[in-house]
Order: C-alpha cells, then structure tokens, then sequence
C-alpha cells in the first residue's frame, strides 16, 4: 500500500484568513497578496509593501483593537471600584453565614446548647466581626480596582498582563 497525500501544500504568504463570520467579499481582510507581485512592473515592489502593511493593519485591528477597546472600557468605569467593593462584601458576608451554619451544625452534632447570655455574646462577637470583614473586604477590593484602572491607564498593564477573569466581568 502506497501513501498518498490527500491535501497540497498551499501557499499562504501575504493572506489574511479572518474568521468566516468577518469575512466579505471584496473587504481588505479576503483579498490575497501575491508575492510574486514583487518583480512586475517598476512599483511592483512598493505596491506589494502596501498591500502587506494594509494587510498587517487589518490584521491587527480583527485581532488586538477589540481588547484595546475593552481595555479602554474597564479603565474608564467609574462604576467598577464600587462594583467591586459591593461583590466583595457579600462575599465575605455568605462566607461568615456559612461559616456560622457550619459551627451551629458542629454543636449540634455534639449535643452542646449555649446558655442565653453565650448566644448572645456570640451573636455580638460575630456580628462585629462579620462588619469589619466585610468592610476590609470592600474597601481591598476597590483599592484593588482603582489601582488596575490607573495601571491600565498608566500604560503598565498590557494585555498580556490582563488575567481573563478581568476582560470577562
């Protein structure tokens, strides 16, 4: 049984191939360059390098403008910090609830009943703590978020310094 290849090596040099769905006859991103372009005529030269930067630019816009866009976005909300502080907050409030669930299931389980006054002491106890958590909580988060807005802005946070949870609030 002898090989035989199924697919023919093509060519590729100078050809944008965006996603189909951004694809349109006759737009700049479906045309293809032809790199022997180069030795016809006395600007073929120049006419290809044309072609190959409107391609590069093209490419460039489909690929990186919409996280550049994005980027933009998530620097100039105002309403991120507190968005932010508030998802915080009530994380670390569902945190303390479960956490008092979990300890009112472990007592039970041990057959201990506290006194009234210790329900209450407890009750006081984890009350404050459970203010000031959430409100370190809030406050470390928007600190969080002013400070990656004005990296962004500060030009210090690139996109490949951009976790994918930040693009995909």
């Amino acid at each position: 049984m002898q090989y035989q290849p199924t697919m023919q090596y093509q060519p590729t040099l100078g050809q944008v191939n965006p996603s189909p769905s951004q694809q349109s006859p006759g737009s700049p991103a479906s045309i293809r360059i032809d790199p022997d372009q180069a030795m016809r005529g006395d600007q073929g030269a120049s006419k290809l390098l044309g072609q190959l930067n409107r391609a590069q630019w093209v490419d460039w816009k489909n690929r990186f403008a919409p996280y550049i866009d994005e980027l933009a976005r998530v620097a100039q909300d105002n309403n991120a910090p507190g968005t932010a502080a508030a998802n915080a907050s009530n994380a670390m409030g569902i945190a303390y609830d479960a956490n008092q669930q979990g300890l009112a299931m472990q007592r039970q389980g041990f057959g201990i009943n506290l006194t009234p006054q210790q329900q209450a002491a407890e009750q006081r106890r984890t009350s404050v703590e459970r203010s000031a958590s959430m409100v370190s909580a809030g406050n470390q988060a928007r600190i969080a978020a002013q400070d990656r807005q004005q990296s962004i802005l500060a030009g210090g946070m690139g996109l490949s310094n951009i976790p994918d949870r930040v693009m995909n609030q």
